[in-house]
């Protein structure tokens, strides 16, 4: 596995989507309303439902993505340069990776990820991260060679 794979593979917002929502049902998602922990996918809202109250919740509800109206793709990217570089990581760099605009909402952004890597085992992140890239990196490899049969 290369590291411009990595990259290349979630700059694909589908793709990314995809793996978030396996990363949050990794991570377990508990209801805002009842406190339920099982959940199912409501693919027509792109939303988490709860079993018990069907009280419905975001993908990015409740993470280190909540409020930011950053693609997700920005997520893995930013946990990946981050655990990659460590400290010699910069805001200018992810700024030419991602070929974001405006270094105002990085900054705040990336500072959430920081935190949030801070909280959490940084090599419990990395592992689920490179088991989704995995898992997609097939599942993608499967679709493009049923799309050519």
């Amino acid at each position: 596995m290369q590291a411009g794979n990595l990259i290349d593979i979630y700059k694909n917002e589908t793709i990314a989507t995809e793996a978030f929502k396996d990363f949050r049902l990794r991570r377990g998602i508990i209801c805002k309303k009842c406190g339920g922990t099982h959940h199912y996918w409501l693919a027509p809202k792109q939303q988490f439902q709860c079993k018990q109250c069907r009280f419905r919740t975001t993908l990015q509800s409740g993470t280190v993505l909540e409020g930011s109206k950053l693609p997700i793709s920005y997520f893995f990217i930013a946990v990946y340069m981050i655990l990659k570089k460590g400290n010699a990581f910069t805001i200018q760099d992810f700024q030419e990776e991602t070929g974001h605009k405006y270094y105002e909402p990085l900054y705040d952004f990336i500072r959430k990820v920081r935190t949030y890597l801070n909280a959490n085992d940084p090599n419990t992140v990395l592992i689920d991260l490179v088991e989704l890239f995995n898992y997609h990196l097939v599942s993608r490899k499967f679709q493009e060679r049923v799309a050519q049969d």
